[in-house]
């Protein structure tokens, strides 16, 4: 091709290559975005397969507790057998044994599928979110592809004579990459932001449920009757169903960044509707009250504790942008020295009247 070919065919490129370059700023976030969206989703596969297999175990374990729960609740027999011998409490105590062990695995069945049910609904949203950025990645694969084509066709293969646009190129390359790897950080600090806000949000619907449960439980010591430990139970369960949420976005970010520590050890207060009922009494009551408190207190010791982490992650992240900015100014810089490097060669090119073969301008003169 000689010098006027080169000329006439940069002249009809520039505007195509301003469109490429316009699409590949836009698009540059896609591939290292939709990396860090595919392991996230693959983290989720994986919680989803172990509480669904949790979900199978306690479904087991229920139907084995309910056959033995029924057995003494609707053994007229066996109470007859106790009250004749004289151990009528002792039957009352394995009904309620009994009794407390299939609610148990029965909350804990519950428990899981709402875990099994919410992990759908984030897959969902990120699967989502996944093909949005395939369409981003195959919008910039597409964009880089014709470019790559553009100046294929102006080059026509290795040049050279023109070692500063191979520089320039390799300079451009480096700046991509370096580039990606800084916007896969950004992407896993801002899931782990996400990931932590979720949680905190959990917790703060924990201590809700259990201001309310301290409420009725107040009601309770002055004889609030069944009702009141009705809904004290029902506002301490809801409490503990939302902190095996928190609990699960926690493990999240953990597994996204090794800086996500553990939370304080929270345990909600439990125990069984039917002693209540049956043993009700102000000094039972008072004690449980205190274990209520207990569980309020360790909410929010782990409310202070994740918010300091919440803090800390946005700080990573906030700091990771910025890296990410400055790479990607060096990207856009490396790129448009490339151009102006190719820009060069085709305008000495064509004032100095010769081929792609003839020595560039800048080369030593021969002597």
């Amino acid at each position: 091709m000689n010098s006027t070919s080169i000329t006439n065919a940069i002249k009809e490129a520039v505007p195509r290559n301003r469109d490429l370059l316009a699409i590949l700023s836009e698009t540059d976030h896609a591939p290292p975005a939709l990396e860090q969206q595919k392991r996230y989703i693959d983290d989720l596969n994986n919680e989803l397969s172990t509480i669904q297999k949790r979900i199978v175990v306690l479904d087991e374990q229920r139907a084995k507790e309910f056959k033995e729960h029924k057995k003494y609740r609707d053994s007229v027999m066996k109470r007859f057998a106790y009250r004749v011998g004289g151990k009528t409490d002792k039957f009352q105590a394995r009904a309620n044994k009994e009794e407390q062990e299939y609610f148990a695995v029965l909350q804990k069945e519950r428990q899981a599928k709402e875990q099994e049910e919410n992990i759908r609904v984030m897959r969902s949203k990120a699967l989502e979110a996944q093909s949005d950025l395939e369409a981003e990645v195959d919008r910039h694969r597409e964009a880089q592809e014709q470019l790559d084509s553009l100046y294929d066709s102006i080059f026509q293969g290795p040049t050279p004579n023109f070692p500063e646009e191979d520089r320039s190129e390799q300079n451009a390359e480096s700046a991509l990459n370096a580039y990606h790897n800084s916007r896969i950080v950004v992407e896993t600090e801002l899931q782990v932001v996400k990931l932590l806000s979720e949680a905190k949000t959990r917790l703060s619907h924990a201590l809700g449920y259990t201001e309310e449960a301290l409420s009725y439980s107040r009601m309770d010591m002055f004889g609030g009757g069944t009702f009141s430990d009705f809904m004290e139970r029902n506002a301490l369960d809801k409490a503990d169903s939302e902190v095996n949420q928190m609990r699960l976005l926690m493990r999240q970010a953990q597994r996204m960044s090794r800086h996500v520590q553990d939370l304080p050890a929270v345990r909600i207060a439990g125990g069984s509707l039917l002693g209540d009922v049956l043993f009700d009494n102000i000094f039972s009551d008072m004690a449980f009250h205190e274990k209520i408190k207990d569980s309020r207190a360790a909410l929010e010791r782990a409310q202070g504790f994740l918010l300091n982490q919440l803090a800390q992650a946005k700080s990573r992240h906030e700091e990771a942008e910025r890296d990410m900015n400055n790479y990607a100014s060096v990207l856009e810089t490396s790129r448009e020295e490339l151009q102006k490097a190719r820009q060069r060669i085709f305008d000495r090119v064509a004032d100095s009247n010769t081929d792609e073969q003839a020595i560039p301008a800048d080369d030593p003169p021969p002597y």
